[in-house]
């Protein structure tokens, strides 16, 4: 804010003095004969340095990207990281040597006509990323306000709604495709498969799993009995894709394999193969699943299909929505609502016991 001081000079007259402070700036002040003359320069230059001119702060998008990729890019999950890095490369081709002040929502909207076609989701998560790159550029005061957040999102009506993918695996589907990846050279193949259709974990999940974080043998104790007995073998995972901790738990066949794996080599990563350095983490063996998937007749089965069918399976056997979105690592109710009309199906069983045990 600007504050004006009347001042007194040695010779009898009167000076009024300037001085403009804002957050992050250095102070600006000046001295002027006439108080109109001090309030008309107070305002133009307050007005040049929340705009950045004065100081030559005039910030470009391409400058802000650079700024996110060293200061903020570190605080993302690991499995977030490339896409980010990819996204923003895409929005420094379009939009890097543009102002920050001067770009609006008409520009990104421009830009992102050139994903059309793509699917709604992979072109919101594109958006996102300069809608983040912008956010920082605002708590930096590099502009005043957020470029994106000035008109409201219209809605999409029902015709433009992407249809969400519903794809289960069928006991007959997920016997083939288990056939199919025993005959693998890559060994791990099949454990991943198991241990996704069992666990609900991601295809990162999988391959960020450690053996310090890992329980083989758990035991639970009874709160009736009082007695232990064993538990399902579990392995924490804390590189997630929302950043929050999670716990896998692997019943039934991927208990068994996941014991069956015990340490060959010394990186501290389950799936790490042969020869990988102790600390990198292991790549997911994507060729080799596409090849057996095929070889199995299932072409359009996507390997995130199978936590898709471990959250159907946890809702039949009588899960509720909150107990889904706490083991499936979702942070938000919202994340779980594709599965609310599969949840009241099967809770509707309560109402029937309520029904027989003439409650109401």
């Amino acid at each position: 804010m600007a504050t004006i001081e009347e001042r007194s000079n040695d010779d009898g007259s009167v000076a009024y003095r300037v001085k403009i402070r804002l957050k992050g700036r250095r102070q600006v002040s000046e001295t002027f004969q006439r108080k109109t003359d001090a309030r008309i320069w107070a305002q133009r230059t307050e007005s040049e340095l929340r705009r950045g001119r004065l100081l030559g702060l005039r910030r470009t998008v391409g400058e802000a990207i650079d700024h996110y990729l060293q200061h903020e890019l570190a605080l993302l999950a690991q499995s977030e990281k490339r896409h980010r890095i990819r996204h923003l490369g895409w929005w420094r081709d379009r939009l890097g040597s543009q102002l920050l002040e001067e770009i609006g929502p008409a520009d990104a909207r421009e830009a992102l006509r050139a994903l059309e076609g793509r699917k709604v989701a992979t072109v919101n998560r594109y958006r996102a990323a300069l809608s983040a790159v912008l956010s920082v550029a605002v708590e930096e005061e590099w502009i005043a306000s957020h470029p994106l957040h000035r008109a409201r999102r219209r809605k999409r009506p029902n015709a433009e709604r992407e249809v969400e993918r519903d794809r289960e695996v069928t006991r007959e589907e997920m016997e083939a495709l288990k056939a199919a990846c025993r005959l693998s050279e890559d060994s791990r193949l099949y454990a991943l498969v198991v241990f996704a259709y069992a666990s609900g974990a991601r295809e990162g999940e999988l391959m960020r799993m450690e053996w310090s974080r890992a329980e083989l043998s758990p035991t639970i104790l009874d709160p009736v009995t009082r007695e232990t007995r064993p538990g399902v073998p579990r392995v924490e995972v804390v590189a997630t894709k929302n950043g929050s901790s999670r716990m896998l738990y692997f019943p039934g066949e991927a208990g068994e394999l996941l014991r069956d794996l015990r340490p060959r080599t010394l990186s501290r990563y389950i799936f790490a193969s042969q020869g990988l350095p102790p600390e990198q983490v292991p790549s997911f063996p994507t060729q080799a699943w596409r090849y057996w998937r095929r070889k199995a007749e299932l072409s359009d089965l996507r390997f995130h299909d199978l936590r898709h069918s471990w959250a159907c399976n946890l809702l039949d056997s009588g899960a509720t929505l909150a107990q889904l979105m706490i083991l499936g690592g979702w942070k938000s109710a919202n994340m779980v609502r594709r599965y609310a009309a599969r949840a009241q199906r099967h809770g509707s069983d309560a109402v029937e016991v309520m029904h027989r045990r003439g409650l109401v």
